[in-house]
Parts: C-alpha cells; structure tokens; sequence
C-alpha cells in the first residue's frame, strides 16, 4: 500500500486561471524538485536548480503527514463537505505533484468523490507515473526551468510567472495547451507569506496587452485572504 506525504488538504476556490472562481478541494503533496521550501536553502536551490522560484516562492510545503490513499480519500470527503458536498474540481498541486501522484490515489478517491473532475498544478520538469494523465482532466503547467528541460509539454493551460520568466521563451511550447497566462511575480516576506506586488502586476499586464495571445492571471484568492 502507497503512503503520501501530504501537507494539507482544504475546501477553497480555485483563484487563477482559465477556472477562476471554481469551487475546489485542494490536495496539496510536500515535496519538490526544486526547493527544499525553506527560507534558508532559497540561494543554495536557485544556484543548484538553475531555477528563479526558490528566490520567491511563498507556498508552505514542508512538514508533510503520511497517509495512506483510503486517508487522503476520507480527508478530501470531508473537506467537501464545506462545498456542498460535490466539489466540481479536485486540485493537486504542492510542492510537486507529481513527484507522488499516482493511479492508486486516483482510483481511491474517484470511488468517493465521483462527480469531481481532477486537475494538477505541475512545474513541468517532473514526469507523471503511469497512467496519472490519462485520469486527470486538468494539467497546469507553471515552467521554472527552460523550456528544452520540460517533460509536460502540453495540457490545458500554460501559466508563466513574470518577471521572473519570460513567456517569449515558452513560445516553442505554448502552441501544445489550450490557454496561457501570465501570472505576477509576488513579492515574499518568509514561507507562506507573500503580498500582491503592484509593479508586477502593471508589468504583467502590459505584457498581455502587447501580446494578446496571453491572458493575465491573478491570484485571486490571496487577494481575497483566502487559501
């Protein structure tokens, strides 16, 4: 039996992208390949990786809990209970997803949760396990290495976050997801706290309106002080 290394699973609304405003539970793994999610390695990580997100990352996703597939199941049943019961989305996201995602997780909480539809929030860099994409009908692909390193090439939505990247580098990938965005750089204080940064988002939006086969993408949900 698979066991998960899991932070924290919660009711919210989906708060960026093409399903802004979707109700959702949120199942967030620990764990990622690119940061080890402490203050005190985001130097050390951006060096190591090559990558700009260990310098701005806010998200909280070390410290995780071991469950068991059956466990991750209940916890998400439960939390669905604050949406009615019948969330419309199941999110995964982290850390890394995909680093533990797997069939076994998938089916078990499918065989509760029935009406949901399942989404993943990737960097792209990690692949999937046998099976995973083929049962998920939601893939979000936020790059933070070059596009060449990328393993998930395709999906429904392409999310770059800017100024840190650049969408013009992703051109050569963009044309494999049905939507893309530019999402703005936050500015972070510590892990799990970061606030709205204006200039980033007056850059990012000059950015779509200079090229409109982009969207602008806001985290919504910190805006409103929700998870």
């Amino acid at each position: 039996m698979s066991t998960y290394s899991i932070k924290e699973i919660f009711a919210t609304i989906q708060g960026e992208g093409a399903n802004v405003g979707t109700p959702a539970i949120f199942v967030r793994f620990a764990g990622c390949n690119m940061w080890s999610g402490r203050d005190k390695d985001r130097e050390r990580d951006a060096k190591r990786h090559g990558a700009h997100c260990p310098q701005w990352c806010d998200t909280d996703f070390v410290d995780g809990e071991l469950m068991s597939a059956a466990m991750v199941a209940a916890a998400a049943f439960k939390a669905a209970s604050e949406l009615g019961g019948c969330p419309e989305m199941i999110v995964f996201t982290g850390g890394e997803p995909l680093l533990q995602l797997d069939v076994e997780l998938l089916r078990t909480i499918r065989r509760v949760m029935c009406a949901s539809d399942f989404a993943i929030e990737t960097n792209g860099a990690t692949p999937a396990k046998a099976g995973v994409l083929e049962l998920v009908h939601w893939v979000c692909v936020s790059p933070k290495v070059p596009a060449d390193q990328l393993v998930i090439r395709g999906g429904s939505e392409l999310k770059v976050v800017y100024p840190a990247y650049r969408p013009l580098d992703y051109e050569s990938v963009a044309f494999g997801f049905k939507h893309r965005f530019v999402s703005p750089e936050a500015m972070v204080s510590s892990v799990g706290v970061s606030v709205a940064e204006k200039l980033s988002m007056r850059m990012a939006a000059s950015y779509v309106m200079a090229h409109p086969e982009w969207r602008l993408s806001l985290q919504t949900h910190k805006l409103l002080g929700l998870r």
